[in-house]
């Protein structure tokens, strides 16, 4: 059983080693993901109706299997125990709203009303409103972490974000324009393709510079996070030691 287990344990570390925030990781594999993510985005914003199925898909699995990575690094103690609850509050939306859009969607049809389990009007509420709360509660994480976390912290902030508020704009204002919210997130995914495969072939031309100057950019992120939870911190801080006549005044 331990040995399941540390195989299991090993192949989920080894995942998370690709991801394209860790300078670590050859530039060829984020080369690799630059074309994946891309071409999820190209087939959607040449053809958004035909791959509004199929993208809602991979999405909702996408989302799923995001809130379980994120239960995951709370069982593996690697996220701070003052920010636990908030990120598994996190997770379970996206595990639950994940699972339930593809639990209704694979139920398939309604026999007795002939209507589908998953409409889309259903869909894009349950998918745009739980990506758009995933997204935001990301600056949990970019406040309350550091290094490669808040890097992926700061990522899914602006990834999801974004697709969840496109995803709640077709919602609400309907008709066409759910094909239209398809299309942008389809360009959404081909932007950040384009992105990393840029990424990827300038981190081969330049080598270690390249890895510097990432960690230098997402530095300077993480130190203004620092000094925004340190100034917040600070303040009652003083006010304590005021009250308990530490203050000049209460010196005289």
């Amino acid at each position: 059983m331990s040995e399941n287990y540390d195989l299991s344990d090993q192949a989920v570390d080894a995942a998370k080693q690709l991801a394209p925030w860790k300078t670590s990781i050859p530039w060829w594999v984020v080369l690799i993901e630059g074309v994946v993510v891309g071409g999820i985005g190209l087939m959607v914003v040449l053809d958004p109706q035909g791959a509004n199925v199929n993208l809602a898909l991979v999405l909702s699995a996408g989302l799923a299997i995001a809130g379980l990575l994120q239960f995951w690094d709370i069982l593996q103690e690697s996220v701070p125990e003052k920010i636990d609850s908030a990120v598994a509050a996190r997770a379970g939306i996206a595990v639950y709203a994940g699972i339930l859009l593809l639990v209704l969607y694979f139920i398939g049809d309604d026999a007795s009303t002939g209507e589908q389990a998953l409409t889309r009007v259903a869909g894009f509420g349950i998918f745009g409103t739980a990506t758009l709360i995933y997204g935001l509660l990301a600056l949990v994480q970019v406040f309350g972490t550091g290094g490669n976390q808040r890097r992926q912290a700061i990522l899914e902030f602006l990834l999801f974000t974004s697709v969840g508020l496109v995803a709640l704009y077709g919602l609400f204002a309907g008709g066409t324009a759910i094909i239209t919210a398809v299309r942008i997130i389809g360009w959404i995914f081909l932007i950040a393709g384009i992105a990393l495969i840029i990424l990827s072939i300038w981190r081969q031309q330049k080598g270690d510079e390249a890895d510097e100057m990432i960690d230098a950019a997402t530095g300077a992120v993480g130190g203004a996070a620092d000094a925004v939870t340190s100034l917040g911190r600070s303040q009652p801080a003083d006010g304590i030691d005021k009250a308990d006549g530490d203050s000049p005044k209460a010196e005289k």
